[in-house]
């Protein structure tokens, strides 16, 4: 038996790196699992292939949910194959994160804000809306930084944004008192996100190089996207029922230590 047996769980941003090690991870704990990314391509097929060798029912949904009309094909894709949804996993990001103050323009802005944070925001009230309409409650899990812990060079837009979700949680646990669901981020630290090799079914592709790391992370070492995927299973599971409105860091230390690298 699996924590997560019968499950149905819908992950953004999951075609590699992280949100491909949460799709992995969840289905060897018996989850069925829909997978979105606003690329559909042999990558994307081939996550897809790997999850489905757990023996539960994986699917694509192609859709940019920084978009609400996307959001909502997205949605009514991942329904009309699943009937219902149990867990909401916020992930999805775009690649070009870190910018300079002063080369961060409106359109840039704006990109930030209606992906990591427009975005989750409706994609966490669709979900919450069928939760509570299947009547067996659920959970909302975003993926929020150590980038909202602590403020560097050419970070700000990002770090905003994973800072609200810090507090999104916090308020969309309270404002669904009641209901059997809750809403919880998870703060990656450092993190690598390089894919093994395609026809590779691991979890995890190669690690960063421990001396990058061991001046200024005490466990002295980078991250690993099973490292984020375990600490997801928990939070998805009856083990994280009771956590609710908070944020778990991942980071190896990195912020208790009080140091931050770029």
């Amino acid at each position: 038996m699996g924590l997560l047996d019968g499950k149905k769980v819908l992950i953004t941003g999951a075609r590699k790196g992280i949100g491909r090690g949460i799709a992995i991870t969840l289905a060897k704990e018996g989850a069925d699992i829909g997978l979105n990314d606003i690329v559909d391509d042999e990558v994307s097929a081939k996550c897809v292939e790997i999850v489905s060798k757990n023996g539960v029912n994986a699917t694509f949904h192609k859709g940019d949910v920084s978009k609400l009309d996307e959001i909502s094909s997205v949605f009514d894709s991942f329904l009309e194959s699943h009937k219902k949804i149990d867990v909401l996993i916020n992930n999805a990001i775009f690649p070009d994160q870190q910018r300079p103050f002063f080369e961060t323009d409106e359109e840039y802005w704006d990109r930030m804000m209606n992906l990591s944070l427009k975005g989750y925001f409706f994609c966490s009230q669709r979900a919450a809306k069928e939760m509570i309409s299947s009547g067996n409650g659920g959970r909302i899990i975003c993926l929020s930084s150590v980038h909202s812990y602590v403020a560097m060079p050419n970070w700000t837009a990002y770090g905003t944004a994973k800072m609200a979700l810090r507090r999104m949680v916090k308020g969309i646990a309270a404002d669904l008192a009641g209901k059997n669901i809750t809403a919880n981020c998870i703060a990656p630290g450092a993190i690598s996100n390089r894919l093994p090799d395609i026809n590779d079914d691991s979890i995890d592709g190669p690690p960063h190089d421990p001396k990058d790391f061991k001046r200024f992370i005490p466990a002295g070492v980078g991250g690993l996207p099973s490292d984020i995927a375990n600490a997801v299973l928990y939070l998805s599971s009856h083990l994280g029922q009771y956590v609710n409105g908070e944020t778990l860091l991942v980071d190896g230390g990195m912020i208790a230590s009080q140091k931050i690298h770029d």
